[in-house]
């Protein structure tokens, strides 16, 4: 059995319009596979266990809107079937803010994306058209939410014990 670890991962969260979008897609994705349902989230950063002062993320964060470039599948568990995001120069200077605090870990590349679920999925070409329309539109994010999660995610039973720590307003400059 693999090492558990306990970590503090941080989540860009499209608005509520945005959210119902992937969430449709995850909710069906999920309910095919018999998994447990999430939050269509961006994965931004972890920690080991400390909560960062996030005042000057959370600033840079402001408005942020990222472009879909494609649907992508993978065998890693966590990023079975995803939507994957152009980076901007707005999110890349974000992140290299979050990574300057106390505690910041990392295992692998920041690659934006939103997982549309975990596992292969059960019958894709189900919801092909559903999944291609989270390609036409940009996508907006005003929340950064901190989430309990214990490593490595390698099972639904994993996703299940996920548990939501704290809900980071991103301020509006419209």
């Amino acid at each position: 059995m693999s090492k558990r670890e306990e970590i503090i991962a941080y989540w860009l969260v499209p608005t509520a319009e945005h959210t119902a979008r992937f969430q449709n897609v995850v909710d069906a994705l999920a309910d095919q596979q018999g998994a447990p349902l999430f939050h269509p989230h961006l994965s931004f950063g972890s920690f080991t266990d400390t909560e960062p002062d996030l005042d000057e993320v959370l600033q840079l964060l402001s408005g942020l809107e990222l472009s879909p470039t494609e649907v992508a599948q993978s065998p890693s568990f966590t990023m079975s079937l995803f939507v994957r995001f152009k980076p901007t120069e707005q999110i890349l200077r974000a992140r290299a803010a979050l990574e300057t605090r106390p505690g910041f870990r990392t295992s692998r590349a920041f690659d934006p994306h939103i997982s549309l679920c975990y596992g292969a999925p059960k019958n894709r070409r189900e919801l092909q058209a559903e999944i291609n329309a989270l390609l036409e539109r940009p996508v907006q994010f005003d929340r950064l939410i901190a989430t309990n999660i214990t490593l490595p995610v390698e099972s639904h039973a994993d996703v299940e014990l996920w548990t939501q720590r704290a809900v980071h307003q991103i301020p509006n400059t419209n």
